[in-house]
C-alpha cells in the first residue's frame, strides 16, 4: 500500500491554489467554509476521495473515505474569535488514493472557485476549454455540465446575475446623469410585471462631439445577443475627422420590431434637438430595414437615407453570380456623375436584361454616388456593423449593467487615446486627409489651368474640361462636394492663385475639430454599492423610476447550441476603389502614373 504525506506541490488554476506546504496541528483558517474548502482543494491535489464526519458552526471532522487509511483531521473552533484551528491531524495515507480521474470533491463549487480569475479576464472561457484546462492541471475529470454550470456560478459571483442587471438599470441610468451631466438616459419597462423593453444611452461627451465636430453622416445598424434572455443591440455612430468610428447612441431592446426602430429614432432626434438649434441636415447609411426606413422618415424627414453598400452589394452579387457584372456594378457605383453612370449601366445591360428589374427593386439614388443626394464623404459600408458584432461577441455572456459597463470603459479607452493622438499631430489636416490632399496636388500638375475671373476656373486636360468655383467649393467632376476635399482640378485652381489647397477642406477633417471631438471626458461610474438605495422614488431619465423594479424580458434563450451565423472579416472591409484616370479615363492607374499618348 502506498504511503503518501500532505506536502503537496505547488498548483494553482484561477483562485484556487494549494501552497507547497504540510497541513500542521495549530493551523489556522478565518471562518469554517474556508477549512472546507481548504481541505476539498487538498483532497483533490493528493488523489483522495474527502469524508465529513462532523461539521457544524463549532467543528470540522473528515477522514479518508477508504477503510482502513489512518488518516484524519479536527478542525475545531477557537474560544472568543471566529477562527478555526486544526487540533489533531494523522496526516498518513495508507491508502491507493482514487485511481480514475473522476472525483467526488470536484463539485460544480470547486469548478466556479478553479476558474474565477480566468473568467475575470476572459468572460469567453467556454466549458470545453475548463474542463480540459482542469483535466491538464489537476487530473481531474469533470463533465461538460459540471463545466458549464461553474461557469455560470462563477461569472453570477463576478458580474452578478441576468436579473439583477434588469433590476439595476434605474440606478445605473441615474448614476450616468449624475457622473456626466448632460447624458441623455432611458429605461423602458413594459406591463403589469414590469419587463424590461428598451435602454438608450448617450454619454454628453459624445453628444458634444458630434454636434460640435463630426460631419453630418450617421451610420445605423443592430446586432443581435446571444445571452440568457437575448434582445437586440442598436446603435448610431458618427465618424471622425480621421475616418474612425464615433458612438452617439447606444441601446438595447427586447426585440428588433418597427415599433423598437421607431422609439430608438424618436429618442436620437430629442438629444439632437434639445443640443443644437440648428438641426443639420444628416446623411444617413444602413441596410434600410422596413421598420428603420419608416423611422427616419418620421423623426429625420430631411435626412438623406442611403443603403449600406455591402448589403446591396451581396445581393447583386448573389442574384448574378457574374464576376464581371459585379466589377461593373462597382465602376458604377463610385461614377461621380449621371452621364458615367449610365454608360456602366449600358455596360451590365449588354450583359444581362435583368439588371433593369434589379434597379427597380434598388432604386440608385439611394446607394449611386452619381444619384444620391445625400453626401457620404467616402463612406459606403457600414463601419458600426463591426463594431456592434464585436460587442455582440464580447459581452453577451454579461448582465445588461456589466455589458454596457464594458462598452462605455471602451469608448473611454478611445477618447484617451485620440485626444492623445491629436495633441501629437501638428498638420493643418488629420492624416487620412493630408494624404489625399497631397495625392490631389500632385495629379493637379498634369493639368492646364485657364482663370475665368476671380473665383471660377477651367481646368484643362486631353479630353475634358472641368470647371471649378473656389467661392462655393465645387468642380464640376463633383469629387469636391462629394467628398469635402478638393479634387486635383481644384489643387489646379487653387495653386495657380496662389491659395493653399489644404485650407478649402471641409472643416470636420481639420485636427482642430479632431481635437475637439474628443475634447470632452466620459466620466467612470461607480460602483453599485455606492448606489443611493433605491425606493427613494427618483425618476430614470424619462423611463422608468428608480424605485420600480424592472425584470427581466419574456424571451429567453432556447435550449441547445444556438446557431453560429459566421460573419466573415473581409465581409467587413470595403471594397477596394476601382482607380480611374482623370486624363486617358482607363480604368487601373491615377492621372500621376499615366503613360498613354496624348
Amino acid at each position: 500500500m502506498a504511503n503518501h504525506s500532505l506536502v503537496l506541490n505547488n498548483t494553482s488554476v484561477g483562485t484556487v491554489t494549494v501552497a507547497e506546504q504540510p497541513l500542521v496541528i495549530g493551523q489556522e483558517f478565518p471562518d469554517v467554509e474556508t477549512c472546507r474548502r481548504t481541505l476539498k482543494d487538498i483532497a483533490i491535489a493528493m488523489h483522495f476521495d474527502l469524508r465529513i464526519v462532523k461539521s457544524d458552526r463549532s467543528r470540522f471532522i473528515a477522514k479518508c473515505s477508504k477503510e482502513g487509511c489512518p488518516w484524519r483531521v479536527h478542525v475545531a473552533k477557537c474560544p472568543g474569535v471566529p477562527t478555526f484551528t486544526v487540533r489533531t491531524l494523522q496526516g498518513e495515507h495508507t491508502c491507493e488514493g482514487v485511481q480514475n480521474l473522476h472525483h467526488q470533491q470536484a463539485s460544480v463549487g470547486w469548478v466556479a472557485r478553479s476558474v474565477e480569475a480566468r473568467i475575470r479576464d476572459n468572460p469567453q472561457y467556454k466549458p470545453r476549454e475548463i474542463l480540459q484546462d482542469i483535466r491538464d492541471q489537476h487530473g481531474v475529470a469533470v463533465s461538460y455540465m459540471q463545466a458549464w454550470r461553474g461557469k455560470e456560478r462563477s461569472m453570477a459571483a463576478l458580474h452578478g446575475t441576468f436579473e439583477e442587471g434588469y433590476r439595476l438599470l434605474p440606478g445605473y441610468c441615474e448614476q450616468i446623469r449624475k457622473t456626466n451631466p448632460g447624458s441623455i438616459t432611458s429605461v423602458v419597462a413594459a406591463g403589469q410585471e414590469n419587463c424590461f423593453q428598451r435602454l438608450f444611452i448617450s454619454y454628453r461627451a459624445s453628444i458634444y462631439g458630434f454636434i460640435n465636430a463630426c460631419r453630418p453622416l450617421l451610420e445605423l445598424d443592430r446586432a443581435h445577443l446571444k445571452g440568457k434572455y437575448l434582445g437586440t443591440l442598436l446603435c448610431a455612430a458618427a465618424v471622425d475627422a480621421d475616418d474612425a468610428l464615433f458612438p452617439l447612441a447606444i441601446a438595447v431592446v427586447d426585440a428588433e420590431s418597427d415599433e423598437n426602430w421607431m422609439w430608438f429614432m424618436s429618442e436620437l432626434r430629442k438629444l439632437l434637438g434639445v443640443n443644437t438649434d440648428n438641426m443639420p441636415r444628416l446623411t444617413i447609411l444602413s441596410e434600410r430595414q422596413r421598420g428603420l426606413v419608416e423611422a427616419v422618415e418620421t423623426h429625420f424627414p430631411s435626412a438623406s437615407h442611403g443603403f449600406c453598400l455591402r448589403y446591396v452589394s451581396e445581393n447583386f452579387r448573389d442574384t448574378f453570380k457574374n464576376t464581371k457584372l459585379v466589377n461593373i456594378f462597382w465602376n458604377a457605383v463610385y461614377a461621380l456623375t449621371a452621364a458615367e453612370f449610365e454608360s456602366k449601366i449600358t455596360e451590365m445591360m449588354e450583359i444581362s436584361q435583368d439588371v433593369i428589374s434589379w434597379f427597380q427593386q434598388f432604386p440608385p439614388y439611394l446607394w449611386a454616388v452619381a444619384y444620391f443626394d445625400g453626401v457620404r464623404y467616402g463612406h459606403f459600408t457600414l463601419g458600426v456593423t463591426e463594431l456592434l458584432y464585436n460587442w455582440a461577441l464580447e459581452c453577451h455572456e454579461l448582465p445588461i449593467v456589466q455589458m454596457m459597463e464594458h462598452i462605455r470603459q471602451q469608448m473611454v479607452s478611445w477618447f484617451n487615446d485620440r485626444q492623445d493622438m491629436g495633441m501629437r499631430w501638428t498638420s493643418i489636416l488629420v492624416p487620412s486627409a493630408e494624404k489625399r490632399i497631397l495625392e490631389a496636388i500632385a495629379d493637379a500638375h498634369c493639368y492646364q489651368v485657364l482663370r475665368a475671373n476671380e473665383v471660377e476656373f477651367e481646368i484643362v486636360s486631353t479630353e475634358r474640361t472641368n470647371i471649378v468655383d473656389i467661392r462655393s467649393r465645387e468642380c464640376s467632376c463633383r469629387r469636391w462636394q462629394l467628398y469635402g476635399l478638393p479634387c486635383a482640378h481644384a489643387a489646379a485652381a487653387l495653386i495657380s492663385c496662389g491659395h493653399n489647397a489644404h485650407m478649402f477642406a471641409e472643416p470636420c477633417f481639420t485636427v482642430q475639430s479632431y481635437r475637439m471631438t474628443y475634447s470632452q471626458i466620459i466620466n467612470p461610474v461607480p460602483d453599485k454599492s455606492q448606489w443611493r438605495e433605491q425606493g427613494e422614488g427618483a425618476e430614470g431619465g424619462g423611463g422608468a423610476r428608480v424605485d420600480i423594479m424592472i425584470r427581466p424580458p419574456k424571451t429567453r434563450r432556447p435550449p441547445g447550441r444556438p446557431k453560429k451565423k459566421v460573419l466573415r472579416v473581409e465581409n467587413f472591409k470595403r471594397p477596394k476603389k476601382v482607380v480611374q484616370c482623370g486624363r486617358c479615363h482607363m480604368l487601373g492607374h491615377s492621372q500621376k502614373k499615366c503613360t498613354m499618348p496624348i
